[in-house]
Order: structure tokens, then sequence, then C-alpha cells
């Protein structure tokens, strides 16, 4: 009986701070589109886009260069590590998205995950990106 309340504990306990962990399958074989940094919109015009694929290769496009590279989970934190990005000069206002997008995938972000929307929260940019699968 005393092993039924522990597990029931501990249930509710997951449940209280915020559910299950995400694991890299929730992630891979995605797209997402971003939508907002910081709570503020982003230009649908920028595209800026973000796809986690097999063995946690992540790919897309920060502003107005491309990157990809290779990527961790560790206990809800997404990190992107080593980067690889084209050098493409950006427009400023471009150059602020992509700026946000390179820093909060290098430095790592805590991420919240719903199956369509996708938050990553680093130390100085929290991206917001909705799904956009090519196939739905």
């Amino acid at each position: 009986m005393k092993a039924i309340f522990t597990a029931a504990g501990a249930l509710l306990l997951t449940a209280c701070s915020g559910g299950l962990d995400v694991v890299e399958s929730d992630l891979q074989h995605h797209h997402w589109q971003l939508t907002a940094i910081n709570g503020e919109a982003v230009d649908p015009e920028i595209e800026s886009d973000l796809e986690i694929g097999e063995h946690f290769t992540i790919n897309g496009k920060a502003g107005c260069n491309r990157f990809f590279g290779s990527a961790t989970l560790e206990l809800n934190r997404l990190k992107a590590e080593p980067l690889a990005s084209t050098q493409m000069a950006c427009l400023p206002a471009v150059q602020q998205v992509e700026t946000a997008v390179l820093t909060t995938l290098t430095k790592g972000a805590t991420i919240k995950h719903d199956g369509k929307q996708l938050e990553l929260a680093g130390e100085q940019y929290t991206l917001s990106y909705q799904l956009a699968d090519w196939m739905q």
C-alpha cells in the first residue's frame, strides 16, 4: 500500500512540475517556423526556421543565413554545438533575428513543447516556433 502512495505522489509531483521531459523523438523529423522572439512577432517574410533530423542533426535559416550542425538534449535543455552557418550580410532587422536564433541555439535553451508549439528559452532570448511540417 505504501508503494502505491509513493508512486502516486511521484506521478502527482511530475504532473505539477510541468509534465514529462521532452525527448529527442518529440523533436526529430519536424520543421518549425519561428513566430516570435521574446514575445514580439517575427516578420514571416524572414522565414526563419528550424529542423531537427536523424541523429539529432540541426539545420535551418537563422535570418538570412543557413545554419547546420549537431544538437544535444539533456534535461529539457537543447544545445547546438558545434554550429556552422553561411556568412552573408543581413539587413539590420534580419540580423537581429539571426543573432537571437544563433545565440540561443549555441548557448543552449530550455524547451517547452506541446506538439504544435516549441519554445526555446535561453539566457537572452525566448524563441517561439510553430510546427510547419512539410507533410501534414
